[in-house]
């Protein structure tokens, strides 16, 4: 049997509290060395582009890969396949739009709970979409948020935002530029993607934490040389990823110190210490990683056959004998 899950299956299938665990899971795993992740392939198509992300998470029993891909001019498309590796079974095709919005809302989740101080606070929220949304929603589950304030160039999509979490009962409100988002705040999270860069090392108070996972590509600016230079610790999801493929972390290569760039999997394992004072300024830089993809999945796949989504491929792939 193999499991057909559209994005309303996987919609429907797990909530915000489900990615996070998933991602604590994943990224403990990571850190006992139980994981085997490639570095991820990036081929130009047309205009365009194929990226593919395998793992092979050998202690959770799970295996696969996501797949996206970008057409100018008419979007982007994701899609997880998910292996039993005990089998080699297809268990799972799924849609990976919600879910990779999903996971990286939870992975800064994981990360602000070692990086930020412990009480809520005034949250700045750069970006209006499903990401800057996530990106909230799980400040707001880990119990980060006192209040919002949010900042986007598109005055009608900041307003919706900021209304969706009033009506959840959040004291959020929008603003008209991304400084006064910022000013006072205790807590950033940027997630737009822009040649231009969004936040400003400038801006930073002592004490800050930002979470940063708007550029996934070279060509994308959030934040700016200054802001990796004050940060006191700079934890990523992959050094090979945000080094290579973050266009603001290749522009301010000179300003980063490598001695202050960790991965998350060493900060949630215990290799590394996170904040060492009320006065750290800290960053949580994410470019996302077939861990989080595949460790979500398989939560999906459980969820999605307790509660009967889905439809069923029948026995697929062909399965050639020894």
């Amino acid at each position: 049997m193999t499991l057909l899950l559209t994005h309303d299956d996987v919609q429907a299938a797990v909530v915000m509290n489900d990615a996070i665990a998933a991602m604590e899971n994943a990224f403990s795993e990571e850190a006992e060395g139980a994981i085997l992740l490639p570095q991820r392939i990036n081929i130009k198509a047309g205009k365009g582009w194929l990226r593919i992300g395998p793992v092979v998470m050998e202690k959770s029993g799970w295996m696969g890969f996501k797949a996206m891909n970008l057409t100018p001019g008419q979007g982007v498309r994701y899609q997880v396949h998910l292996y039993a590796i005990e089998t080699g079974a297809l268990e799972a095709v799924m849609d990976a739009q919600y879910l990779t919005t999903l996971r990286t809302g939870a992975t800064s989740a994981v990360a602000t709970r070692r990086l930020a101080r412990h009480e809520p606070s005034l949250v700045a929220v750069l970006g209006s979409g499903s990401e800057a949304r996530a990106q909230l929603e799980a400040m707001v589950a880990t119990g980060f948020v006192r209040s919002a304030r949010i900042f986007s160039p598109t005055v009608v999509n900041r307003r919706r935002l900021a209304q969706e979490f009033r009506m959840k009962g959040i004291d959020a409100i929008d603003v008209d530029s991304a400084e006064e988002a910022v000013k006072d705040a205790d807590l950033v999270v940027a997630a737009v993607k822009s040649s231009q860069t969004v936040l400003y090392g400038r801006w930073l108070r002592p004490g800050m934490h930002v979470n940063s996972v708007g550029t996934a590509r070279r060509d994308q600016r959030e934040i700016d040389p200054e802001t990796f230079e004050r940060s006191k610790c700079i934890v990523v999801d992959t050094k090979e990823g945000v080094l290579g493929e973050a266009g603001d972390a290749v522009a301010a290569r000179d300003a980063i110190c490598d001695e202050k760039v960790h991965n998350l999997a060493d900060l949630v394992g215990g290799k590394v210490a996170g904040r060492t004072s009320d006065t750290d300024i800290t960053l949580f830089k994410s470019v996302g990683t077939g861990i989080q993809d595949i460790a979500l999945a398989s939560v999906v796949y459980q969820r999605a056959l307790e509660k009967g989504l889905g439809r069923d491929l029948g026995a697929f792939p062909y399965l050639k004998p020894q």
